[in-house]
């Protein structure tokens, strides 16, 4: 009962912080006169503060531990989107005629915003009002900068936030981790602004679209309107995306001028990864290398952009744009999919020289893969009864599971409620990593078996280690 009143409780303070960004498109809807667009964000607004209010009345704030930060998570990724989903529903955007369509639609482009996968309903937001252009970039990016958990982080107790840090996946950077969380939001804010400066400049004379637009790519979300070719913009895109998938590490040894401390051994390997990837693409699809670039680093930043159809590439080139998508980017940033961190550790494990994990950090790893590629064939599996080819079907539901949100067409409005909430399921998966989930809910028997499977791959990399030494 305690840890219940500890979620409960801090889910409401959550919930009154989130209330106060909603004052940023608030106050651009009323610069605009757009009256009805300011009245659902004053009363989501409301609703956040009022809801949150109770919970934190009902009960008393205390520090959190492990298993109330996992299910805290949990509660935030899933209940949230329910309040900001208010502005869609209030507004129509869908223009549904049906209110259980209505109410899933919004909830799905919520969820898709808050997990940065960018999978959209809507079919030309450029039409929307400024205040709501806005406010569903910044619901995007609340949860890409991993606003959700910097504010757990300081509800956590100094003494376990190393134990946190290593939970979350986040590379303890100097002695203060608070104020290394701090400096997250800062450092991704500063990127925001400077983008937005060039993007309105290259893009749009509207700071406001600008804006979003730079929140869009480094979040790696919704897109802007974007067209192939090679130019300042589709330039500016480029090292934007890969700003975004590149960890925290790396953005915070560049703005302290720690030059030797940028190539990291992940960094390096993910650089190489997209180079080879680049020219496999080349090769595969018949694409000039520009174009080649920008859409193998759109997919590994899991930002979702498309300079062509990804999804009518041919067999091969789309089974490798697949696996690109799957392996994601650095740990600790914008991107998705299992992280490069975690391919690295397997290479380190089976190479005779360079760091080598612990078996407990291989079997931690190993967990979180195998979990990841078990969770992508059940659910394309199910995704696949909609009629699509197995393939297609990975393509559709990883491109959710990844947080990419590039879609070969399938994930539409029109799209049977159903399979919108299964991708709505892989996409808070994706975003919140399934051995979180079965770290908040273990003693379940699917993680024995996980573990067991684990140890029983690990013992064999160990084995071939030693195979490899001799």
């Amino acid at each position: 009962m305690e840890n219940k009143r500890r979620v409960i409780s801090n889910l409401g303070f959550l919930l009154q912080i989130t209330g106060l960004f909603l004052i940023l498109p608030i106050a651009i809807g009323l610069q605009n006169d757009e009256l009805q667009p300011v009245a659902s964000l004053v009363a989501t607004c409301f609703f956040a503060f009022g809801i949150g209010f109770v919970l934190n009345s009902f009960c008393e704030r205390k520090e959190l531990d492990e298993k109330t930060s996992l299910w805290l998570m949990l509660a935030a990724f899933t209940i949230l989107p329910l309040v900001l989903m208010i502005p869609y529903v209030w507004n129509n955007v869908f223009a549904s005629a049906n209110p259980f369509d209505l109410l899933t639609n919004a909830y799905f482009e919520t969820v898709s915003a808050f997990t940065t996968t960018g999978f959209s309903f809507m079919a030309n937001p450029d039409t929307l009002p400024l205040s709501l252009l806005f406010y569903r970039s910044l619901v995007e990016f609340i949860g890409g900068i991993g606003f959700i958990y910097i504010l757990v982080a300081f509800l956590y107790p100094n003494k376990g936030l190393n134990v946190f840090a290593q939970t979350f996946g986040f590379d303890k950077i100097g002695d203060n981790l608070k104020k290394t969380f701090l400096s997250v939001m800062l450092i991704y804010t500063f990127i925001v602004v400077i983008f937005t400066g060039v993007f309105y400049l290259v893009y749009s004379q509207n700071f406001i679209v600008a804006s979003t637009a730079a929140m869009d790519i480094l979040t790696g979300g919704y897109q802007p309107n974007i067209t192939g070719g090679i130019g300042i913009f589709h330039i500016s895109i480029i090292f934007l995306m890969l700003l975004g998938s590149l960890n925290f590490n790396f953005h915070y040894n560049l703005f302290r001028l720690k030059l030797r401390n940028l190539l990291t051994p992940e960094i390096k390997l993910y650089l190489g990864i997209i180079a080879v990837a680049t020219i496999i693409i080349s090769i595969l699809a018949w694409a000039n290398p520009f174009d080649s670039l920008f859409n193998v680093i759109s997919m590994a930043s899991s930002t979702g952009l498309e300079t062509f159809n990804v999804g009518s590439s041919p067999v091969a080139a789309k089974i490798v744009f697949i696996l690109i998508g799957i392996a994601g980017g650095c740990a600790f940033s914008m991107a998705g999919g299992i992280r490069i961190q975690r391919i690295r550790t397997v290479i380190d494990a089976v190479r005779k020289k360079g760091d080598q994990p612990s078996r407990e950090e291989l079997k931690a790893v190993l967990v979180s893969i195998i979990s990841f590629i078990a969770i992508l064939i059940i659910l394309s599996l199910a995704f696949s009864t909609i009629g699509l080819s197995f393939l297609d079907s990975v393509f559709e539901v990883s491109s959710a599971l990844t947080t990419n949100g590039i879609s070969m067409g399938i994930t539409t409005i029109a799209t049977p409620i159903s399979y919108k909430w299964l991708l709505i399921l892989a996409m808070i998966i994706g975003r919140i990593e399934i051995v979180t989930i079965f770290k908040a809910i273990r003693g379940v028997n699917i993680m024995d078996l996980m573990k067991s499977t684990v140890g029983g791959v690990s013992g064999a990399i160990w084995w071939l280690r030693r195979k490899l030494r001799r």
